[in-house]
């Protein structure tokens, strides 16, 4: 029976525990998905330092990510289902798969699953690679789980067809869970990517890879003083293969259910920066009914347009008139 015909079969299965039933409720489609979990992938031969990337890859997404230690033959570009299978059968809809070769040294490729089945993937080659140890403030990790600042430099990211790929699946498996408000002090860590090829060019794309720690000092304004620390690793990261998606799949995978679409509200609006922006419509003021405070000889013209003498003045109370003087 072949590896598709038994995850069919065994997909069809009911489940007959508790907790089973509880595994398969929480595969199902959710209208807010949970956040995405990768399974990091060790190939068939791998040297020392992509075996120390795989591991760091895994500290720094951690708790979002699991390390796959066993040695696995098969190449996902030459076949991706045993892949898919392990993906399916942990729950993980990234992976990232290390090997080296000698056609092929120091190779990484990041995929992404979308239903139990390969969505798009792309092969880097690994250059000028830094481990973590070989930096001061390596023993001054960042907190698991924590969510860092991804910044993209270079006008490639917005215009190469293959760059802006690029940046998706490096958004992905970099960003972690999607958080509506992030704390300021929460902000531990910054990866920085650098686009080096000009667009148009028929070069690989080429990114440099940065990982930096974020120190908040104290300054003389409101606003933090922001130092920044190299944690590694660091490498380049060259382009080479490419497994680009089904059009209907891909759109399949990016369409968003109404049920998580924002209920529109009128005349509101959102800007690029989240501000919100309203707007209010008034009906036609007519000013003559408008009450107005009005003093000294506006306030005559008005009691005159209306018709009201002015010259009978009520005196005050406890006042003397002038005819009973003596």
């Amino acid at each position: 029976m072949g590896v598709d015909a038994l995850t069919e079969v065994l997909s069809k299965r009911k489940p007959k525990t508790r907790r089973g039933k509880k595994i398969l409720k929480d595969r199902e489609p959710k209208v807010v998905e949970d956040a995405k979990t990768a399974l990091i992938i060790r190939g068939a031969r791998t040297s020392n330092d992509m075996t120390t990337l795989l591991r760091e890859l895994h500290l720094i997404r951690s708790p979002l990510a699991m390390l796959y230690m066993r040695k696995h033959e098969e190449h996902p570009f030459e076949d991706c289902s045993k892949v898919e299978v392990l993906c399916k059968k942990y729950d993980h809809t990234l992976f990232v798969f290390g090997s080296t070769s000698k056609k092929r040294p120091s190779r990484l490729i990041i995929g992404r699953l979308f239903d139990g089945a390969l969505l798009d993937m792309q092969e880097f080659n690994v250059e000028d690679y830094k481990s973590m140890q070989k930096f001061r403030c390596s023993s001054k990790e960042t907190l698991a789980g924590s969510k860092p600042l991804m910044v993209f430099h270079g006008p490639s990211f917005d215009v190469d067809e293959r760059m802006k790929r690029v940046k998706s699946l490096l958004i992905d498996f970099f960003g972690g869970a999607v958080a509506d408000q992030v704390l300021l002090s929460g902000m531990e860590q910054a990866i920085v990517c650098t686009a080096l090829d000009q667009p148009g060019s028929d070069a690989k794309p080429k990114v440099m890879l940065r990982r930096y720690r974020i120190s908040m000092q104290k300054s003389g304004s409101s606003l933090p003083r922001v130092e920044l620390e190299e944690l590694g690793p660091s490498m380049s990261l060259t382009l080479d293969r490419t497994r680009l998606p089904d059009k209907d799949k891909w759109k399949q995978s990016i369409k968003v259910p109404k049920a998580a679409k924002p209920k529109k509200v009128k005349n509101v609006k959102t800007t690029e920066m989240g501000k919100t922006v309203g707007k209010f419509h008034l009906g036609k003021q007519d000013f003559h009914q408008i009450h107005t405070v009005h003093h000294g000889a506006s306030k005559k013209k008005k009691l005159a347009a209306s018709g009201k003498d002015t010259s009978a003045v009520r005196p005050k109370e406890g006042a003397v008139p002038a005819a009973m003087e003596v």
